[in-house]
């Protein structure tokens, strides 16, 4: 039985949300990243986003050491550095969802077969541990920009962006048809899915790595049909409660 969760009020914003895909949006989305000169490579980058909650510049960041043990198995849990997090904490991220082991298996099988990248030995099934797990075309990691933002309390925070990366991702989006898609679609589709199975709010914080209990709520899409299917079974059963006492 989902988890029942007490009501909050949604900050008001001006600033337009990314999407949270459908199903269908999000097959169309795998399948124009699989119609490039990379298709391992690409169809991995949007599991990442999908199946684990990477932002886009965490994507860019992370290694081989971080994905595989020394023996080569896949890891099912990872930590980004904290310098590349939004909060500049570690961050722990799960690499559970059965679709993006089987694109990160088919990639790290790829960059064996085409020894991008390759150690002195055979550890990490022969790969350089340090090594990017998101190559560019040119077999070379992507590069980050340092930038500064300012946040909630009007400070001056610095992150990090990988702007390369952002412009293709989002090209995959427009070219799929979907309107407003940007990179923070991925996590807002994982966390409106997450939160409709009946996740807890201490789970929806820990798949997304936020603080507090009422972050998660800004990442979930309204269930519109849900809430209307809610409302038509609540004055259906009033309706009826109301014959019963007149007859």
């Amino acid at each position: 039985m989902p988890t029942a969760r007490a009501v909050r009020r949604y900050r008001e914003s001006s600033k337009k949300k990314a999407p949270a895909l459908t199903p269908k949006q999000l097959k169309r989305l795998l399948y124009v990243a699989g119609d490039t000169r990379n298709p391992e490579r690409n169809q991995l980058i949007v599991w990442l986003l999908f199946g684990a909650g990477l932002r886009i510049s965490e994507v860019a960041v992370i290694e081989i050491k971080d994905v595989l043990w020394k023996s080569g198995k896949l890891k099912n849990e990872i930590i980004i550095p904290a310098k590349y997090c939004k909060n500049n904490k570690a961050g722990h991220v799960f690499f559970y969802h059965k679709k993006l082991l089987e694109a990160l298996e088919q990639y790290i099988e790829h960059r064996v077969s085409n020894k991008l990248m390759m150690g002195e030995n055979s550890e990490f099934r022969g790969l350089r541990k340090d090594s990017k797990l998101i190559l560019s075309e040119n077999r070379r990691p992507y590069s980050l920009k340092k930038k500064v933002r300012v946040n909630k309390d009007k400070q001056e925070e610095i992150y990090w962006a990988c702007d390369t990366l952002q412009s293709v991702v989002t090209k995959w989006g427009r070219e799929a048809g979907i309107e407003r898609f940007t990179t923070h679609s991925g996590r807002r589709t994982l966390a409106t899915r997450a939160a409709r199975r009946g996740a807890s709010e201490s789970e929806l914080c820990a798949l997304l790595r936020h603080e507090t209990d009422d972050q998660p709520y800004e990442y979930i899409e309204p269930d519109h049909a849900g809430i209307r299917a809610t409302l038509d079974a609540l004055y259906t059963s009033a309706k009826e409660s109301m014959n019963n006492e007149i007859l």
